[in-house]
């Protein structure tokens, strides 16, 4: 396993090698970068930035478009109930659904909230949505709620955004069309033999079999 230190990036942050890929969970996010963000102490790898998620479009937004991006952000003066207007560029960001909990898998108390937003295009309700969204991630409580025995300076405006888009759903031939039972037992009709109908030279049934003759037996013919 290489040393840490051969990922050490600026400022004592550690930078990704190529390769890799940053996927925290809900609560590692809160817990290892949100709170430490609040709370102005070391974190533990330098792969989000701060920039306003809110300053621009998504789709300008620094980084690879194709991956989930992240970003620390200050609420202040962006929240305006579900909507969030971006300072450049048409469109504005709104929430939908219902805030998620995320709760503290030692402690098992709620630590942070997360709520989806989506982004629409042109004036607020045109209701002319895309398909970029972006989960905001926020502290819940106090200071007294991560440090009961201490009084540090947190500045709880700030929060972590997730970017992303979602891709298309590829819509499969004939996936609009209705899916019918091939055969039901009602429907099987019966088969009958007419046998008043001359088949062939024969009429009627064709005669039975004659049975079989053990060895031995006799062979009587009639003239």
């Amino acid at each position: 396993m290489e040393k840490l230190q051969n990922f050490v990036g600026v400022n004592g942050g550690i930078k990704l090698p190529v390769g890799y890929r940053f996927c925290p969970t809900d609560e590692e996010l809160v817990i290892h970068y949100l709170k430490k963000k609040v709370f102005s102490e070391p974190l533990p790898g330098s792969v989000i930035s701060d920039f306003d998620v809110f300053h621009t479009v998504p789709w300008n937004l620094p980084g690879d478009s194709k991956e989930k991006r992240y970003f620390f952000s200050n609420r202040k003066g962006h929240v305006c109930g579900n909507i969030s207007k971006v300072a450049i560029g048409s469109g504005y960001w709104k929430s939908i659904g219902k805030e998620k909990q995320i709760v503290s898998s030692e402690s098992r108390q709620v630590i942070g909230m997360r709520r989806t937003l989506i982004f629409s295009r042109g004036k607020c309700f045109d209701d002319t949505r895309t398909r970029w969204f972006m989960h905001e991630f926020r502290l819940v409580g106090s200071a007294t709620t991560f440090y009961p025995f201490q009084m540090p300076v947190a500045d709880f405006d700030f929060a972590v955004y997730r970017v992303f888009q979602k891709k298309k759903k590829l819509k499969t031939k004939g996936s609009n069309e209705k899916v019918t039972s091939s055969w039901k037992v009602k429907d099987i009709k019966p088969n009958f033999i007419d046998f008043t109908v001359k088949y062939g030279d024969d009429i009627g049934p064709p005669p039975p079999c004659s049975p079989c003759l053990s060895e031995g037996s006799e062979i009587i013919s009639s003239n």
